[in-house]
């Protein structure tokens, strides 16, 4: 098997990484969402079982990590909190990312789509149905698709390619997994790409991930709060 993973194309490992690594643990974590919203609509306590989901994720991750060479980037949440330049890595990567999807909205002139539509219907609970939740999409999203992205994918693509053709096909995957109006799908690339290269810089997911999370988490409260809409 190991062999067959080698001979593999770079590009079709990318793919099957993608279905493999991403879509189980989104599709469970947004079912419980969804049943939550469902059958207990007045508490988020479906952030519970997400939150066992991800660490049920994370500990199979890091026990099958393959990548543990000195160039690999580094599958890791951990880092210094009070280096002020990883504080100021993440408040860049939040702000462009906040002020990038918003512009191409407005833009674009896009009133809707799948994604802002789902986001919208959480202001049809209260606050503490719906902070819990969008919590547990937020740390979801920004584990689950930085560790599948920056950490399995990059490290597998860029091993093939250049980094600049690494970073766009990765963006054009990440892209295309959150289901965008054909608009947004240049400006995600572009937020993917700088996700990237920050990746690549530091040699280690924990700055992505944590900026993934609080831009999504910010992102959708404003959504929730009428701010953005």
């Amino acid at each position: 098997m190991k062999k067959v993973w080698q001979k593999t194309p770079a590009l079709l490992k990318a793919l099957l990484l993608n279905i493999v690594l991403l879509y189980p643990i989104i599709t469970i974590n947004q079912t419980i969402i969804q049943l939550n919203l469902k059958y207990i609509p007045k508490f988020g306590i479906g952030l519970i079982p997400i939150l066992i989901m991800l660490y049920i994720f994370w500990k199979i991750i890091i026990k099958w990590n393959p990548f543990t060479e000195e160039n690999d980037i580094k599958i890791s949440l951990k880092f210094t909190i009070t280096d002020r330049k990883n504080m100021l890595t993440i408040l860049g990567l939040v702000i462009f990312t906040l002020l990038t999807i918003y512009f191409s909205y407005v833009n674009f002139n896009i009133k809707n789509s799948a994604q802002l539509e789902f986001l919208k219907s959480f202001s049809n609970y209260n606050i503490v149905t719906a902070f819990p939740l969008l919590l547990g999409l937020s740390l979801t999203a920004g584990i689950v698709e930085e560790v599948t992205y920056r950490g399995f994918m990059q490290n597998t693509v860029r091993k093939k390619y250049s980094k600049t053709f690494s970073y766009l096909i990765i963006g054009i995957l990440f892209s295309i997994i959150h289901f965008l109006p054909l608009a947004l799908i240049l400006p995600y690339i572009i937020i993917s790409m700088v996700y990237s290269y920050i990746t690549d810089q530091k040699k280690s997911t924990s700055l992505v991930i944590f900026a993934h999370f609080v831009s999504d988490f910010v992102l959708f409260l404003l959504i929730y709060f009428n701010v953005l809409t």
